[in-house]
């Protein structure tokens, strides 16, 4: 009897500790496997986001899609007040956010020499001139006049190509005909005027 006893006993320990241990597994790898699936992209953004640096207020004055979409933006940094250019060869990933400062979700395609943008990085620029680094994000300014834009675009079609020109200043000197500032940030020349016309309507 004390054999009968011990052994239904030990089965029923058994059977309590078979079920709570699989109870827990599958409490561990039904509640891993969505806990992860949940924290795997939850998780992303989110580190995207405290690591996003605002990083350059400028021009876009070149685009090259050879594999990947890469812009050169001269401009300010936020920290520099204003004072002081720089330039910026930022490599677009799939994972880069493209929008207009409303909100509007935008693509990489989207993007056009001329455009007034603000790109946010990593805060990692390799160093060279210009700088190179990928970027998070990318926001177009919805404000910027549409014939700024273009005849930014015009202006560098004058200049000597690939060299990381600084858009001074763009104003509008009659109907369709504007001139646009620019400098050469590679040496000490001084900034050239350029006129070009715009097709307005």
């Amino acid at each position: 009897m004390k054999t009968v006893k011990v052994m239904s006993l030990l089965a029923c320990f058994l059977l309590l500790f078979g079920c709570g241990t699989t109870g827990g597994n599958g409490n561990n790898s039904s509640g891993s496997n969505p806990g992860s699936d949940e924290e795997v992209p939850n998780e992303e953004p989110v580190d995207d986001e405290k690591q996003a640096v605002e990083d350059l207020t400028g021009y876009i004055v070149s685009i090259s899609n050879e594999g990947q979409t890469r812009i050169l933006v001269t401009g300010q940094h936020p920290s520099s007040g204003g004072s002081g250019t720089s330039a910026t060869m930022y490599t677009l990933e799939e994972s880069t956010k493209v929008e207009n400062s409303e909100g509007e979700t935008l693509e990489a395609a989207d993007l056009m020499v001329g455009m007034k943008v603000t790109v946010w990085n990593s805060g990692i620029v390799a160093e060279s001139f210009p700088a190179q680094s990928g970027a998070i994000k990318v926001v177009v300014d919805a404000e910027q006049d549409e014939y700024e834009q273009q005849a930014v675009a015009k202006a560098l079609e004058e200049v000597e190509a690939g060299n990381p020109w600084h858009v001074e200043e763009v104003s509008e000197q009659a109907e369709g005909l504007y001139k646009v500032t620019l400098k050469n940030l590679l040496d000490d020349s001084e900034p050239v005027d350029i006129e070009v016309e715009v097709k307005e309507g």
